[in-house]
């Protein structure tokens, strides 16, 4: 912690700041709770998911695929020094010979500089996942860099790409004028973010140095705002794309104070944890339709962070419900959610949407909103063990995360349409660009949770994890996309006995099978429910698990006769062809909204059983082809993540054959 810190959030700032954010009548009885945890609240004790610098991909799955070609094209290929333009132009630092603009598009107009944070975010996992001496060499170069613009602008710790302007005018100062920035907060999370991440993975000190006095910056602005314009300004429901969107602030200062352990990072984190959004949550109540989605996906990744670092019962109910209700009440086949970046009313899927009454329109499933739900996923999954989590964690991340990746040229997707459009990859730097470039280094991630001597395999994604606290190295194969069985080998054993958690998906279509070291185990392996097995395990000890995956239909919440069809964990899609489509898919993410979608034939059979209308794809175990089924004869299915820059359908009406 610096001692600017000390000086600008002083005790006196603090109480000012976090009674702001409380409304009159509770301020002083919820006064104690917020600066730290207090009498009665126990923070989570919870499981961690291991990070990027634990965990390897190994060859065998699209998801190395997909990281490796980021790594060598998409990520590589992007300009330090043009980043950081921005940041030197405000800074009134010269710019390198030879850039002479920052990157197109939002990085340069009302999210100036967000891509910077990404960037951070993004090679710094890079940096260890893969252990890439040219990513190290990028986060340490940018981060030197931008503390030198931090410098130059000498105001309190003040960093970002556009002026402290931005903010005046977000506080409501009279003339203020934001230069056309939209939300700055969204901004400088990002920033904060990228930092604390360049110093979580590559160990990067001075990055800890800029974010804290950034937090200190804000810290005292914020200390000297009344309750009415902390609540106008973190008011986002009132339309459907809030100017003030302020991304996952609480999220960031919360990991600050993780760090550091001050509470004063965590009362700072608690004024981005609004009333009027977490009180409904609390109580079960579903007031999400007509918000726009990642505004609040965002919010509540952090109030999950928050209260699992504070224990406060209010803030874990709200940040549960949240999920619960957008997984079961507001997501597609794909786990992605919204329509135009809203949420529609609950139960809405496949009839009439938000989006002017449009069914399933080219809309559907912005890549933002799904990345930080993977977020909300593992911070409750630390609290809480349920194979309920790791089933959406595993739906989300193969069938829209996975999906939003061209696996030609690493492209990213800013929506994914789910009937008779197709994607467009995006040429800009939009916010799904930053979460984009983010989400193939994140892979790694998400596999594995530890707690104590217990290991919890949520994933099934050819990996190697060194778990150096217990002295483990395990090694895990097979692409179960494909029908192979899991093979987890003990590379390198501890000295002590370690619980293996094996998941049993949801998916499962027949018993489950286990065998170690080639003798098998007698199991009751329940589907989206764990197999566990304690022992003092042996270098050369290898654990064999069978998933039977089946082809199965879900019908849509709204719309009992649409239906998606599934192969074990992965949603599969219907390729419609290039008709009417531009000669190139690129371009902005709104570039061909207009063009109209492909028919979608109907799927005609007596039966609801898939497996009597699919017939196997000769010499490729995830894909078939309809057949007996009326006017969807001959279509091809395959998995979604693998079908790209053609027209394919998700969605299907099954009609009954009478």
């Amino acid at each position: 912690m610096t001692k600017g810190f000390l000086v600008f959030f002083t005790r006196r700032s603090i109480l000012k700041a976090v009674l702001a954010a409380l409304p009159a009548h509770c301020a002083a009885r919820d006064l104690g709770q917020l600066a730290s945890p207090a009498q009665g609240t126990v923070p989570v004790d919870g499981a961690r998911a291991f990070l990027a610098d634990q965990v390897r991909l190994l060859p065998g799955s699209p998801f190395y695929v997909r990281q490796e070609l980021h790594r060598n094209g998409v990520l590589a290929s992007y300009d330090p020094d043009k980043l950081l333009y921005p940041y030197r132009a405000l800074a009134k630092l010269p710019q390198k010979e030879g850039v002479e603009s920052g990157y197109d598009g939002w990085d340069n107009g009302f999210l100036r500089g967000h891509m910077a944070g990404h960037y951070l975010s993004a090679a710094a996992r890079m940096a260890v996942a893969t252990d890439s001496r040219l990513f190290r060499d990028r986060v340490n170069y940018l981060v030197g860099e931008l503390a030198a613009c931090q410098r130059s602008l000498n105001l309190d710790g003040y960093l970002a790409a556009f002026s402290t302007a931005a903010f005046d005018q977000l506080e409501g100062k009279p003339g203020a004028d934001a230069g056309g920035i939209g939300a700055p907060y969204y901004t400088i999370q990002k920033i904060m973010s990228g930092l604390l991440d360049a110093h979580a993975y590559v160990g990067n000190k001075q990055a800890l140095v800029v974010v804290t006095r950034m937090a200190d910056y804000f810290g005292k602005r914020l200390a000297a705002l009344d309750a009415a314009q902390i609540d106008r300004m973190f008011r986002t429901d009132g339309n459907r794309n809030p100017p003030n969107e302020f991304g996952a602030m609480s999220d960031v200062l919360t990991e600050l104070f993780k760090i550091g352990k001050d509470p004063r990072h965590l009362a700072a984190a608690r004024l981005f944890n609004r009333a009027w959004f977490v009180g409904p949550l609390a109580e079960g109540e579903d007031r999400l339709g007509s918000l726009h989605a990642n505004t609040h996906i965002a919010q509540a990744v952090g109030l999950a962070n928050y209260a699992n670092a504070h224990g406060n019962p209010e803030a874990l109910k709200a940040s549960e419900n949240f999920w619960r209700l957008v997984v079961h009440r507001h997501s597609f086949a794909n786990g992605g959610n919204s329509f135009n970046e809203w949420f529609d009313q609950p139960g809405t899927e496949a009839g009439p949407s938000i989006d002017d009454r449009k069914v399933l329109p080219p809309t559907t499933g912005e890549t933002c909103n799904t990345h930080n739900m993977l977020k909300l996923t593992a911070r409750l999954f630390e609290r809480n063990r349920r194979a309920e989590l790791a089933d959406y964690y595993e739906r989300a991340l193969y069938n829209h995360v996975l999906a939003s990746v061209a696996p030609d040229s690493g492209a990213v997707t800013y929506f994914t349409p789910l009937h008779g459009d197709f994607r467009t990859y995006l040429n800009g730097s939009f916010c799904c660009s930053g979460s984009g470039i983010e989400n193939t280094a994140r892979y790694n991630e998400g596999i594995y949770f530890h707690k104590d001597a217990s290991l919890w395999v949520n994933l099934y994604i050819p990996s190697e994890l060194s778990w150096r606290e217990a002295g483990m190295l395990l090694r895990q194969q097979g692409d179960i996309t494909r029908g192979d069985a899991v093979r987890l080998s003990v590379v390198k054993a501890g000295a002590s006995a370690v619980t293996l958690n094996l998941r049993i998906p949801a998916w499962v279509a027949k018993p489950v099978t286990v065998r170690i070291n080639d003798k098998p185990q007698g199991v009751d392996a329940k589907p989206a429910s764990y197999l566990s097995f304690r022992r003092q395990w042996k270098a050369g000890d290898v654990i064999e698990l069978t998933l039977p995956a089946g082809l199965r239909l879900e019908q849509a919440r709204d719309v009992s006769s649409m239906v998606a069809i599934f192969h074990g964990p992965v949603l599969l899609a219907g390729e419609l062809g290039k008709d009417n489509m531009p000669a190139s898919d690129v371009g902005d993410k709104d570039a061909f909204l207009k063009v109209a979608a492909a028919p979608v034939p109907d799927i005609v059979s007596a039966s609801g059983n898939p497996a009597d209308w699919l017939a196997p794809l000769p010499g490729d175990p995830s894909a078939f082809r309809i057949k007996d089924a009326g006017p969807a004869n001959g279509i091809v299915v395959r998995p979604l993540f693998d079908l790209h820059h053609q027209r394919y359908s998700v969605y299907w009406r099954l009609r009954k054959d009478t």
